[in-house]
């Protein structure tokens, strides 16, 4: 099967918007559909800016592919809580986008490995 280039994918999501009925017309399936094959070879990026799709939109339907998860992320957490000692500074402190803090003052493998998943996914600051 034919992939086609990302110039194709525009102009056929071009030549549909301009033939649409009405603003909030769904997107084809079969369009979308054409979409996520070229996905494979060009990019998830590079497809939604040329399609002018919501990177959203192209993933939820994607078969074999949802739902993976990152390969260094954890599958569960554990949390225990305890004060720190009077007089003893973190050892990290991550702040999210949204301003929350995580402060963390014994380094143990699962903190060590909190910390890389989180820095991995754009969390550090």
């Amino acid at each position: 099967m034919r992939v086609e280039s990302l110039l194709e994918l525009k102009s056929a999501f071009e030549d549909w918007r301009s033939k649409k009925r009405h603003a909030r017309e769904a997107v084809p399936d079969d369009l979308l559909e054409r979409a996520r094959r070229v996905i494979g070879v060009h990019g998830l990026g590079p497809v939604a800016r040329a399609a002018k799709v919501e990177r959203s939109r192209l993933i939820a339907g994607r078969s074999g592919r949802g739902g993976r998860r990152r390969a260094n992320a954890p599958s569960f957490s554990r949390l225990e809580i305890a004060g720190p000692s009077p007089g003893h500074p973190p050892m990290a402190e991550v702040e999210t986008p949204s301003g929350m803090k995580l402060r963390i003052f014994t380094q143990t493998e699962e903190t060590l490995n909190l910390l890389s998943s989180l820095c991995g996914l754009g969390g550090e600051r």
